[in-house]
């Protein structure tokens, strides 16, 4: 009869022990679910917004016509002209770093997360290009990638806009227009 009773009893303590792993996990779960649900994000950051590169998605050529890297005699530079030339605002491995810097960070002073997005809780990338001209104006501005929500890319385009005029192009630079492609990535807190 103790045979009997053996696998009974370990069968018993086998279900109990599943029985209270399983009320322990769902705790946990209940707890972590009670913890996130409860935990409120500041009013005045509720969301996230970045600028950043990205080439993969944009499916533009290289530079149309680059400006001579090295010039030995200075009147040959006015008979060939300025050149233009194009970069991401994020490219740290380019000649134009400090001032796509300085350009970038002019940006996001005026970059916000439009209200009306937010309710809706639209979220995505725009990916804008423009030109700047010599002097630091805008010339050229169009989007290249879509959100696909009209108010996220029209964010990035009078983003653009507000932050004009920008810092004439420096002079070591040799161009008429710098093209410049920005990625806006609007996020959402979860």
């Amino acid at each position: 009869m103790a045979q009997h009773g053996e696998p009974m009893i370990h069968r018993q303590l086998l279900i109990t022990a599943i029985v209270i792993s399983l009320v322990g996990h769902i705790a946990i779960i209940a707890l972590s679910g009670m913890i996130v649900m409860n935990s409120t994000l500041p009013a005045e950051n509720p969301f996230t917004v970045h600028l950043e590169s990205q080439t993969s998605t944009i499916g533009i050529k290289p530079p149309i016509n680059h400006p001579p890297t090295q010039l030995s005699d200075p009147p040959s530079m006015e008979k060939q002209g300025k050149g233009e030339d194009i970069v991401e605002l994020g490219d740290k491995q380019t000649k134009y770093y400090s001032y796509l810097k300085h350009l970038k960070r002019k940006i996001e002073q005026h970059w916000t997360y439009p209200g009306d997005a937010y309710i809706k809780k639209e979220k995505g990338a725009s990916v804008i290009r423009f030109s700047i001209t010599e002097s630091g104006n805008l010339a050229d501005l169009f989007i290249v990638g879509s959100s696909g929500y009209e108010s996220l890319d029209g964010e990035a385009l009078r983003v653009i806009r507000s932050s004009c005029p920008f810092n004439p192009l420096p002079a070591q630079f040799n161009l008429s227009k710098l093209h410049v492609i920005a990625r806006f990535q609007y996020t959402l807190a979860d």
